[in-house]
C-alpha cells in the first residue's frame, strides 16, 4: 500500500510537471506578442484621437480592464482583440497580433468555464461594481474580493453580474464552486470536495488528483501558476473553508459571497471587504418596473408601498414583482396583503428557490443557542434600531454579553451596526424574528421581556429628563444611573424617532401605566428639542392610556404638551382647547401645580390670537400660584412670556424688566434653556426700540446659552434676529450668513419658517442687485 501511494504521487507531481513545461515553452513568445498588441492599441487608440473611456463605450469592455491590457497587465483575448481592431478601424491589424492556439495546446491546458448564467435582470450596484473593477486591477498580487451582507440582498447576483461583463479579463479560464454556507438541505462543502473539482476541471483525470486536502491545495496553487483566471466560490461559511481554494498567482482574482463579514480573510489573505445592503427606493422601483412594466406607473402610490413592505430587499422585491408580473393581481391588492405582519412573509414565497422565509432560516438555523434567543427578542422590539443596553433589558442579559450577541448577530448580517452599540434590523428580519419568538417561546417568557424593556425606557427617559431639567419636579420613575445634560440630550436624539413606537408597544401589550408615564418623563426633552410630529404621537398615545386608566391627573398632563405642541403647530385654538379640557379635568385645590401650568397654557394661547389682555390674566394667574409653590423655574417661564407681551405692546421698559428677573431666576436655577429664551427676549425688545447697537450682543449671547442647551429652535429664532437687526445696521453679508445658519436649521427640523426665511435672502439678493 505505501509503495502504490508513493508512485502515486510521483505521477501527480510529475504530470504537473510536463504541464508547466508545456505551458513555459511558449511564455516567452506570447509575452512579446502581447506587449506588441498592448503598444499597438495605445498607439492606435491615442492617433485616433480617443480617450480609454471612448474605446470602453465603443467596445463594451470596462476601462479598467482596457487600462490593464494597454499596460500589459492583462492578455487580450480574440474577442477584445476583433472588438479593438473594429472600434478602431484597424484593419485586422490589431487582431493579427494575438497569437493563434498551437496544435496539441488543447490537449495541454485546459481553460474551464464554468460560471453559471449571468442575471437575467440586474440595476443598481454601481459603486460596488466599481470597487471589484479597481480590485481586480491589482498585478502584482492576488486580488480578493469578499461580497457580505444579509440573506436575500443579491450577493450571488451581483457577484455573477460582474464575472460576466469582465470574463474577458481572464483568458485562463473562471472556475466556480457553491460552498453551500447557507443551505437548506445540504452542509457546507468541504474545501477538499471542491479543489478536487477544480483540479479536474484544469486538466487531471480524478485518479490523478492527491487525497489529502494539503496537498490538492498546493498542487491547485501550482497549476493556476502564472495563469489569469478568475474563481468565484459562493455562499461562504467561514474564511478557513475559503482560504484553501486561494490560487497562488498574482494577477488573478478570487470573488467570494457569504452572508458573515469573513474577517479572517481580509487579515491573512489581504482581501477587501465589499458591503452590499437592500436596494434604495430609485433602484427597487427601477426593478419592479423593468419586471411589472407600465402597471407601475398605473399605481404609483401602491408601487411605493409594496416596495417599503419588502424593505428594498431585493429578494422580497423579486418575489412580488413576479407574483404581479405572472397574476391578475393588482399592485394594491398586493400593499394591503403585505400591510399584514403576520402574512407577509407568506405573500413573499414563490417557490423554494425564491420563499424570502425559507431564505431567513438558514442563517437563524445556523446561530448558537444563545445568539438565537436575543435574535428572537429583537423581533419584540418596537422600533428599528436598538442600543444594546435596551436590549440587555430585552433579553435579561449584562450589557457586555448582550453586545456580544449582537455582534454575533451582526457578523452573519442578521442585524446591521447603526453606530456605536447601537444596531438595526431589517423590517422583514425583525417580522420573521418575531414569527420564531412566538412559536418557540412561552406567552409569558415574551410579556416578561416586554415589560423589562418598556421598564427600562420609563428608568432611562427619567434619568434623562432630571439631566435635562433637574429644577423640575422628578417624573415618577427609579433612577438607573447618573446621565449629564449631553449624555441625556445624546440619549433622547439616538431613541427619539422610536419613543411612539415604545409608548404603543405598552399600551397595545396592555401597560397603559407605562405608556402613560413614559410619555411624561419624555416631557423636558419634548419641551427642549421640539420635535412636533413625534411629540404629537407619543402625546395621543399616552392621552389614551391615561384615559384607559380613568387618571385625570395624568390626562391633564398630556393634554397640556398636547397643548403646546398645537401652539407649536401655530393651531393657538386647538391649543387654548387642549388646556381647557386639562384644567376642567383637575381639582386647582390639590393639584396647583398643573392647574398652573394650563392657566400659563391658556395665556400663551390668547397671546397668538392677540388677545393681549386675556393673556396677561392667566399668565399672572398661573405665575401666582407657582409663586405660592416657590416654583422658580415655572415664575421664569412667566416671565418671559409677559416680557413678550409687554414687547408687542411697545411697553419696552416694562419688557425689559420682566426679562431681566426671568434671566436671574434661570441662572440661579441652572436653566440654560430658560437663559437663552430670556437673553432673546432682551435683545428682540431692543430691537423693537430701535436700539440694534445694544440688541446685538443680547442676541449673541442668546445664541451662545441655546448652543449650549441644544436649543436648535431657539438658535435658528436669534440668528433670524440677529440678521434683521444686521441689516438695519447695513452689514447685509454678515445678515446673509445669519439667514443661511438659520434656514438649514428650519429646514433640518421641518419648519416652514425655512420658507419665510429663504424669501428674506431673496430680498436681499435683490435690494443688493439695484
Amino acid at each position: 500500500m505505501t509503495t502504490s501511494r508513493i508512485n502515486r504521487s510521483d505521477r501527480d507531481y510529475q504530470g504537473v510537471s510536463v504541464f508547466m513545461y508545456r505551458k513555459h515553452e511558449t511564455r516567452a513568445t506570447e509575452g512579446e506578442r502581447r506587449k506588441s498588441f498592448a503598444t499597438e492599441l495605445r498607439d492606435v487608440r491615442i492617433a485616433r484621437g480617443l480617450s480609454l473611456a471612448d474605446l470602453a463605450a465603443r467596445t463594451h469592455y470596462s476601462r479598467a480592464h482596457l487600462a490593464n491590457v494597454e499596460h500589459g497587465r492583462r492578455a487580450a483575448t480574440t474577442e477584445l482583440a476583433e472588438a479593438c481592431d473594429s472600434a478602431l478601424d484597424a484593419g485586422g491589424e490589431l487582431l493579427a497580433l494575438i497569437p493563434r492556439p498551437r496544435q496539441g495546446d488543447s490537449d495541454t491546458v485546459t481553460r474551464p468555464a464554468q460560471l453559471p448564467a449571468a442575471p437575467g435582470r440586474f440595476v443598481g450596484r454601481d459603486e460596488q461594481l466599481s470597487v471589484l473593477d479597481a480590485i481586480s486591477g491589482r498585478t502584482d498580487r492576488l486580488s480578493i474580493a469578499t461580497v457580505h451582507g444579509p440573506p436575500g440582498v443579491g450577493k450571488s447576483t451581483l457577484a455573477l453580474q460582474w464575472a460576466h461583463r469582465e470574463i474577458g479579463g481572464f483568458p485562463d479560464g473562471q472556475l466556480f464552486a457553491d460552498l453551500r454556507g447557507h443551505s437548506g438541505h445540504q452542509s457546507p462543502a468541504s474545501p477538499a470536495e471542491v479543489l478536487e473539482d477544480f483540479l479536474v476541471s484544469l486538466g487531471l483525470t480524478p485518479a490523478d488528483v492527491p487525497a489529502s486536502e494539503e496537498k490538492r491545495a498546493a498542487l491547485f496553487r501550482t497549476m493556476t501558476h502564472d495563469r489569469c483566471i478568475l474563481v468565484v466560490l459562493d455562499n461562504a461559511a467561514s474564511s478557513d473553508q475559503v482560504r484553501p481554494l486561494l490560487p497562488g498567482a498574482a494577477g488573478s482574482t478570487v470573488l467570494v459571497t457569504s452572508r458573515i463579514m469573513l474577517t479572517g480573510l481580509a487579515v491573512r489573505a489581504g482581501a477587501t471587504q465589499v458591503a452590499l445592503a437592500p436596494f434604495d427606493a430609485h433602484d427597487s422601483l427601477r426593478f419592479l418596473r423593468e419586471v411589472v412594466g407600465p402597471r407601475v406607473d398605473d399605481e404609483p402610490e401602491a408601487a411605493l408601498s409594496v416596495l417599503d413592505r419588502c424593505g428594498h430587499l431585493p429578494l422580497a422585491v423579486a418575489v412580488a414583482a413576479e407574483r404581479i408580473a405572472a397574476h391578475p393581481i393588482r399592485l394594491s391588492e398586493l400593499a394591503e396583503e403585505l400591510a399584514e405582519e403576520h402574512q407577509r412573509l407568506a405573500a413573499l414565497t414563490a417557490n423554494e428557490d425564491a420563499d424570502v422565509r425559507a431564505v431567513f432560516s438558514w442563517s437563524y438555523r445556523a446561530l448558537p443557542v444563545a445568539a438565537a434567543r436575543m435574535f428572537r427578542l429583537l423581533g419584540l422590539h418596537p422600533g428599528k434600531e436598538i442600543s444594546a443596553a435596551a436590549a440587555a433589558a430585552l433579553a435579561d442579559a449584562q450589557p457586555g454579553q448582550a453586545l456580544d450577541l449582537l455582534r454575533t448577530l451582526a457578523t452573519c448580517h442578521l442585524v446591521e451596526e447603526a453606530g456605536r452599540d447601537r444596531f438595526w434590523l431589517h423590517e422583514l428580519l425583525r417580522v420573521y424574528a418575531s414569527e420564531q419568538a412566538l412559536a418557540v417561546d412561552t406567552p409569558q417568557d415574551i410579556e416578561q421581556a416586554q415589560v423589562r424593556e418598556l421598564s427600562w425606557y420609563l428608568d432611562t427617559a427619567g434619568t434623562a429628563g432630571r439631566a435635562l431639567e433637574p429644577f423640575r419636579p422628578p417624573a415618577p420613575a427609579r433612577a438607573t444611573s447618573a446621565l449629564d445634560y449631553a449624555d441625556a440630550f445624546s440619549w433622547c436624539e439616538q431613541e427619539m424617532a422610536g419613543f411612539p413606537s415604545v409608548v404603543g408597544l405598552a399600551l397595545k401589550t396592555g401597560h397603559p401605566g407605562l405608556a402613560c408615564r413614559i410619555s411624561q418623563a419624555l416631557f423636558s426633552y419634548f419641551h427642549l428639542r421640539k420635535p412636533w410630529t413625534i411629540w404629537d404621537r407619543t402625546y395621543h398615545l399616552g392621552l389614551e392610556a391615561a384615559t384607559k386608566l380613568g387618571d385625570s391627573s395624568l390626562q391633564a398632563d398630556m393634554l397640556t404638551g398636547l397643548g403646546l405642541v398645537e401652539l407649536g403647530l401655530g393651531r393657538p385654538e386647538n391649543g387654548r382647547d387642549a388646556f381647557r379640557r386639562g384644567l376642567d379635568l383637575l381639582e386647582a385645590e390639590t393639584e396647583p401645580s398643573r392647574s398652573a401650568w394650563c392657566h400659563i397654557g391658556i395665556g400663551l394661547a390668547n397671546a397668538d390670537m392677540e388677545d393681549f389682555d386675556s393673556a396677561r390674566s392667566s399668565l399672572e394667574r398661573g405665575m401666582v400660584i407657582h409663586r405660592a409653590q416657590n416654583d422658580e423655574h415655572a415664575e421664569s417661564v412667566v416671565l418671559v412670556h409677559l416680557a413678550d407681551l409687554c414687547r408687542e405692546e411697545g411697553r419696552t421698559d416694562d419688557a425689559l424688566r420682566y426679562a431681566g428677573r426671568a434671566l436671574s431666576l434661570c441662572r440661579s436655577i441652572d436653566d440654560r434653556y430658560g437663559e437663552g429664551l430670556s437673553l432673546y427676549q432682551i435683545g428682540m425688545t431692543y430691537f423693537a426700540a430701535g436700539q440694534f447697537e445694544t440688541a446685538i450682543p443680547e442676541l449673541e449671547e442668546a445664541l451662545s446659552a441655546q448652543q449650549a442647551a441644544h436649543d436648535d429652535k431657539g438658535q435658528a429664532d436669534t440668528l433670524w434676529a440677529l440678521a434683521r437687526t444686521l441689516i438695519y445696521l447695513g452689514d447685509r453679508d454678515k445678515a446673509r450668513s445669519r439667514l443661511e445658519e438659520a434656514a438649514d436649521i428650519f429646514a433640518s427640523r421641518g419648519d416652514p419658517a425655512e420658507a419665510a426665511v429663504r424669501a428674506s435672502i431673496g430680498d436681499l439678493e435683490t435690494r443688493r442687485d439695484h
